[in-house]
């Protein structure tokens, strides 16, 4: 891109200077080359505005993902607030549960501690039936009763006893039951926690690798967004040093054809000048509020022709080289190549507080640009055949107001201008 830009400003710098008028007549030739380099320089900015036009589209498009995954990359931020709250709340419940593991074992303890003193009243039962000679028949101990009520008391005291030791046995049975049912409960529930945190930090380093992945999209999207910017630096660069290129060439032909309209004033013969409205002269400056603005005959009116309303008059080429000037002093508002106009001038007057829009389409070549203050009689292209147009003319339009895309303001130029 710098080499072409360095290109064009060689270019521009050759068309300023390398152009040195000749002592001779001014040719045909001459002029031709200088409207043919306006012409490319002219197509090269279509295509620059073509490109700078499509790096819009470009940048947009990016945009529009920047923010498609802006919004992925929120929605991303949020879950991955959300896993860290929910570790939080699982390492926090795995800490309690360690600890009521811990509360439990003091549990466990006391448990133990009387399942271990129950056993040792079992085992001295069981060494007081080994001593008294092996088992201890509840039927001696009530037949040895003295009256009744000793019987009474005897059945009494080894109910009393038979009983203890049937507690005794349920509670340690009871006691090991809760020992490993606490054990179980707190063991299952320590292992579901850790499997849960396990899962939930997982989960947080995939949400973290996705959003590691956007932010490396995001930073290659934001590249290229500046990539395209600078080119479009480097085309705006690559355009305002073909307008100065363009200008530059439109003064050397400007010039050139006020010196060939000097050659030909004065070669004209006196008798010439009722036939001047046929050929590629300029018309002369005439008086009223607009003039001819080209020569030639009038080849098509204003009104309806063809199925269609003409907006406009068609002035006929009959001459080489057929120069277009402006109606009346004013300023030109536009001035391009359009698809239908080709290449085309519009200019604002402003007469006695009214706004006039002149239009000038099919020109050839186009000699003054947008916000140039142009003169009555002043040259500001050729006529051509551009556009959608058949055979060389100029189509000239006079809009009693602003021009707008409907024609509401058009009018007859026949009723201003006397051709």
């Amino acid at each position: 891109m710098k080499q072409r830009v360095m290109s064009l400003a060689v270019a521009a710098v050759l068309g300023m200077t390398s152009f040195s008028y000749p002592a001779n007549a001014v040719s045909n030739r001459e002029i031709q080359q200088k409207r043919s380099a306006i012409n490319n320089i002219q197509s090269k900015q279509s295509s620059i505005q073509s490109e700078i036009k499509k790096a819009d589209q470009q940048i947009e498009q990016i945009k529009t993902q920047q923010a498609q995954l802006a919004t992925e990359m929120e929605k991303l931020d949020m879950e991955v607030s959300e896993t860290s709250a929910k570790i939080r709340n699982v390492s926090q419940t795995i800490n309690d549960t360690k600890k009521d593991i811990e509360a439990l074992k003091h549990q466990i303890a006391e448990v133990e501690a009387r399942i271990e003193k129950r056993n040792e009243l079992l085992k001295e039962r069981v060494r007081s039936l080994q001593l008294s000679g092996g088992l201890i028949s509840y039927l001696d101990v009530l037949l040895g009763s003295q009256s009744f009520g000793d019987f009474i008391d005897r059945i009494s005291a080894v109910t009393t006893i038979f009983e203890a030791d049937k507690q005794i046995i349920q509670e340690q049975e009871e006691d090991k039951a809760l020992k490993a049912k606490k054990e179980n409960e707190l063991t299952s529930k320590l292992t579901t926690l850790q499997n849960d945190l396990q899962e939930l930090e997982q989960l947080k380093q995939t949400l973290n690798q996705q959003m590691n992945e956007k932010e490396q999209l995001m930073a290659q999207l934001k590249q290229q967004e500046q990539s395209i910017n600078e080119e479009k630096l480097s085309l705006a660069e690559e355009q305002e040093l073909l307008e100065k290129q363009e200008a530059a060439i439109r003064s050397q032909l400007q010039q050139l054809l006020i010196k060939k309209q000097q050659e030909q004033a004065a070669q004209q013969s006196p008798s010439s000048s009722n036939h001047s409205n046929s050929g590629g002269n300029v018309p002369p400056v005439t008086d009223g509020v607009f003039m001819r603005p080209a020569n030639g005959p009038i080849t098509s009116g204003f009104g309806p022709r063809g199925g269609e309303f003409h907006y406009g008059v068609d002035i006929g080429k009959r001459a080489p080289e057929v120069p277009v000037v402006a109606a009346a002093d004013g300023v030109v508002f536009r001035s391009y190549y359009s698809r239908s106009y080709g290449n085309v001038v519009f200019i604002t007057h402003v007469i006695d507080g009214q706004v006039y829009t002149t239009v000038y389409a099919h020109l050839e070549s186009r000699l003054v640009s947008e916000g140039q203050t142009v003169s009555k009689g002043q040259i500001i292209g050729y006529m051509g055949n551009t556009g959608q147009s058949e055979g060389s003319h100029l189509h000239f339009e006079l809009h009693r107001g602003p021009w707008n895309a409907a024609k509401s303001n058009a009018v007859n130029p026949l009723s201003y201008i006397n051709f």
